[in-house]
C-alpha cells in the first residue's frame, strides 16, 4: 500500500543502500526489519524499476544491483578502461574486463552449491594464470572462429599482455600494474579484499554472494571456461 510513512522508509532503505552498498540486520535492524514489510517492498521495486535497478537479498543481505543499461549507478565502459590510465585504449578496457573474468574463474569455479573453489590467491600466482590462460587460448587452431562468434579479440590482448614488462619503477603499464589497477577497482566496489601489503587478494562476502545466487550457473561456467583457454 502506498502511503507516506511506507513511503519514507522506502526512500530510507534505497538511499542506505545507496550509501553503504549492503543492508543487514547488523548494520541497520530497523531498515531491515522494514524491508521485509511486504507493502514497503512494493514501493522499493517501484523505485527500483524506474531508476533501472534490482533491490534483492541474498544470503540474509539486502544489495541495490544496477542494471546493464544503468547509466549513473553502474560501471560504464570508460570506468573501467580508465582503470589502467586516463589515456588508456580499447584494448587496456578489454584485459582489463579479461583479468576481471579470470579472477571470477579463480575464485568460482567450483561445483553445484559449492561454487566458490578457493579463499585467496597471491597476484604472482594470478598473473601466472592470466599469462598462461591468455597463451593457450591464443594457440588453439580454431580461434579465429571463436573469436568471431564471442567478439572477444584474444589475439589482441595476447600479443599486448606479451609486449608487457613483468615489473617497471614508476610504470603503471607492467602486468603487476594492471592486476594492482583491477583489484584496486574491484575492491573500490566492495567485491575484493585487496591486501597491498602481501599482495594477495579474497573474495568478499558481496562478490560470492552475487556470484552464487545471481550471476553463476554451471552452463555460463563452462562457456567462459572454454573461451578463456580452460
Amino acid at each position: 500500500m502506498m502511503n507516506e510513512s511506507n513511503l519514507e522508509k522506502a526512500m530510507r532503505i534505497y538511499y542506505f543502500l545507496l550509501k553503504e552498498g549492503e543492508l543487514t540486520f547488523e548494520n541497520n535492524k530497523e531498515l531491515y526489519l522494514d524491508c521485509s514489510d511486504s507493502d514497503v517492498r512494493s514501493v522499493l521495486e517501484i523505485m527500483a524499476r524506474e531508476s533501472n535497478v534490482s533491490i534483492e537479498r541474498y544470503n540474509q543481505v539486502v544489495y541495490l544491483i544496477p542494471d546493464e543499461e544503468n547509466d549513473v549507478l553502474g560501471i560504464k565502459d570508460m570506468d573501467l578502461q580508465k582503470v589502467i590510465s586516463y589515456d588508456a585504449r580499447k584494448i587496456d578496457f578489454y584485459l582489463s574486463q579479461y583479468i576481471i573474468t579470470v579472477i571470477i574463474l579463480v575464485f568460482y569455479s567450483g561445483k553445484g552449491g559449492f561454487v566458490k573453489s578457493r579463499d585467496f590467491i597471491r597476484l604472482p600466482e594470478l598473473e601466472e594464470i592470466i599469462t598462461s590462460r591468455l597463451a593457450y587460448a591464443n594457440s588453439r587452431k580454431n580461434i579465429e572462429r571463436e573469436q568471431e562468434e564471442a567478439a572477444v579479440n584474444i589475439t589482441a590482448m595476447y600479443e599486448h599482455w606479451s609486449a608487457l614488462q613483468m615489473e617497471e619503477p614508476g610504470k603503471r603499464k607492467t602486468k603487476y600494474g594492471y592486476i594492482r589497477s583491477v583489484c584496486g577497482f574491484l575492491a573500490k566496489h566492495g567485491l575484493l579484499i585487496y591486501d597491498m601489503v602481501e599482495e594477495d587478494i579474497r573474495p568478499a562476502s558481496k562478490f560470492t554472494n552475487l556470484m552464487m545466487y545471481n550471476f553463476l550457473d554451471s552452463e555460463r561456467i563452462k562457456l567462459i571456461d572454454r573461451l578463456l583457454g580452460g
